[in-house]
């Protein structure tokens, strides 16, 4: 119930190429519109809420799966972290393992560490550190953009 001015007929929720109807007066155009796209910075809202969603999702599977990631096998760091809580009369709650490649990790981050000094330890230090900046007023984003739509509230073109 927090979107109903995106799925006004009781729609599950958005599907890739889902098609929306915009009807003003006599003008029906059900080709180029999209309610999210249109919605301004309740589509940033709504895309920040999928995201926790499926990150959520991610992190349920992994607690309710531990014995497909062999957690057992910390059974040593289990035992140290029961024997340090005991010294302060604490309970240990459910320990929980995440895999390397859950993105943001401890574990990946340091994985990703060691593959670029293999990198460079293979082909070098790098002579060029290059970044590269969006800028808003673009003519590709201008064109895209549709109505009053203002770049800040397409997140997907920026």
């Amino acid at each position: 119930m927090t979107y109903p001015v995106l799925f006004p007929h009781g729609e599950p929720g958005y599907t890739c190429g889902q098609q929306h109807t915009f009807i003003v007066g006599e003008l029906r155009n059900s080709h180029n519109f999209s309610i999210l796209h249109h919605s301004g910075k309740l589509f940033q809202q709504y895309v920040v809420d999928c995201y926790c969603k499926a990150e959520a999702i991610r992190l349920w599977y992994i607690g309710d799966n531990q014995a497909n990631f062999r957690a057992e096998e910390y059974q040593g760091l289990l035992d140290h972290l029961e024997h340090q809580a005991a010294d302060v009369h604490a309970r240990v709650g459910k320990l929980v393992i995440l895999p390397s490649s859950f993105y943001g990790s401890d574990r990946q981050i340091y994985q990703c560490y060691q593959d670029s000094i293999a990198i460079m330890r293979q082909f070098g230090k790098p002579d060029l550190f290059i970044t590269f900046t969006c800028n808003p007023k673009w003519p590709e984003i201008l064109l895209t953009l549709q109505g009053q739509q203002i770049s800040c509230h397409r997140s997907d073109l920026v």
